[in-house]
């Protein structure tokens, strides 16, 4: 043989066995490391060698994933001198929306036991992300679907916005018979207004009837003084008749859609804006709903609940307080983005009650605050849609916020009436 052909075959001995170590000692580390056992529920998208960090720094690599019983064990191998302490919590976290998976670490308390190496760990199940995106569509997709006519939301809006339209016109045709005499009236008003004037003038020169027979100069005075007290009271009768049309009355209808306990809820009432220019009132019902209704078995609402509000308000911020729905809390509205065109039409709002709760509702035991937050969209200014989490300490239920809103500017003659009620 050869030796070019010795050469030869010794050359491809040596690229073949070179393959095979690089192909079986290619997942060996150099680096010692140790092994810990974390228990998921689901581990979808998790690939083998994928990184596991802590605090943002790589510390290992996932090495296995297997199927113990009901579980599946992600066996994650550490490196040494990197100690995992009691309490910490794993997860299974995407860089991105689109980005890989790796396992996430969130160190234990300081001076907490460390983890030893083969220990078997319970990891956070959360939602992942995709399944949170295929969730939030299906969402949107029953909510645009629910809004059809055919659909819960839109039949429910429908029927609201009927009965609305039915109070409307009836407060119409009742505002519409009152408004020739409130008219009349102020035009009396200034009409005889001018003739105090003229009457008070011509007793001063001493003309007519009234300026010859007043000759006394006490009777004169006491006249005049009594003409001057009539003008008085009817120019103040006049400004509070004027008030009636500052008042701002809106209707302001509320309705939350949530997907996965399948449930809505409603809520009706009245924002009186008074003629300050920064105070405001709301009366209402929260969770309009027939109490004799059988109760789903993730049913947590209490129904027909009072909502009664004082607050606040500027351009940029809503404030109120009082009984929302049913107890006593805060409520806020913010506006971040007021000074920007398109952005102002977002309102990011909270609601915080029921600081002592401490109840069953239901068959389920509620001790933490009520507290509800959201982001709204306003499309134009009848209608918004929005975000929420309801009760988010407890249930934390998304849900789809739509309201309807409208002014109502017949209806504030009646507050007007009642200033001049309580102006005497």
């Amino acid at each position: 043989m050869k030796s070019e052909t010795k050469l030869g075959i010794f050359t491809v001995l040596g690229l073949i066995l070179f393959g095979f170590s690089l192909y079986f000692l290619g997942g060996i580390s150099v680096t010692s490391t140790y092994d810990l056992n974390i228990k998921f529920a689901d581990a979808s998208g998790l690939p083998v060698k994928a990184p596991v960090k802590l605090a943002g720094v790589e510390v290992g690599k996932v090495k296995k994933i297997k199927i113990e019983g009901e579980d599946v064990i992600v066996v994650a191998e550490i490196q040494d001198g990197i100690h995992i302490r009691k309490g910490a919590q794993f997860s299974v976290v995407m860089t991105g929306i689109i980005g890989s998976k790796y396992l996430k670490i969130v160190q234990g308390y300081a001076g907490a036991p460390v983890y030893a190496a083969g220990e078997y760990i319970d990891g956070v199940n959360d939602v992942p992300m995709d399944v949170m995106i295929t969730q939030t569509m299906g969402s949107i997709k029953e909510f645009v679907d629910s809004v059809n006519n055919n659909g819960m939301l839109g039949s429910q809006l429908n029927q609201t916005m009927n009965e609305l339209r039915q109070l409307s016109t009836n407060l119409n045709q009742m505002i519409a018979a009152m408004r020739p005499y409130l008219t009349n009236s102020v035009q009396n008003l200034d009409a005889a207004s001018e003739k105090l004037a003229a009457l008070l003038t011509s007793i001063d020169n001493g003309e007519g009837v009234i300026g010859s027979l007043v000759k006394d100069s006490d009777m004169k005075t006491e006249v005049k003084q009594t003409v001057a007290d009539l003008r008085s009271t009817m120019a103040e009768v006049k400004t509070v008749v004027g008030k009636m049309g500052k008042f701002q009355v809106y209707w302001d209808y509320d309705f939350f859609y949530m997907p996965k306990p399948k449930l809505s809820t409603s809520d009706l009432g009245v924002d009186i804006y008074t003629p300050s220019g920064y105070t405001f009132y709301h009366v209402g019902m929260a969770n309009i709903g027939n109490e004799d209704d059988t109760l789903d078995e993730k049913d947590y609402i209490e129904k027909n609940k009072f909502d009664v509000r004082l607050g606040l308000y500027n351009e940029w911020a809503k404030f109120s307080a009082g009984l929302i729905r049913g107890s006593g809390g805060v409520a806020l509205e913010l506006k971040p983005f007021y000074q920007q065109e398109f952005l102002d039409r977002f309102t990011v709002s909270g609601e915080f009650t029921e600081w002592g709760r401490d109840r069953t509702i239901n068959g389920r035991h509620f001790n933490k605050p009520n507290i509800s937050y959201g982001v709204d969209f306003r499309f134009n200014k009848y209608f918004s849609v929005g975000a929420w989490a309801r009760d988010a300490l407890e249930t934390n239920n998304f849900a789809i916020r739509a309201n309807v809103s409208f002014n109502d500017q017949d209806i504030s003659s009646f507050f007007g009436l009642a200033a001049m009620a309580g102006s005497k």
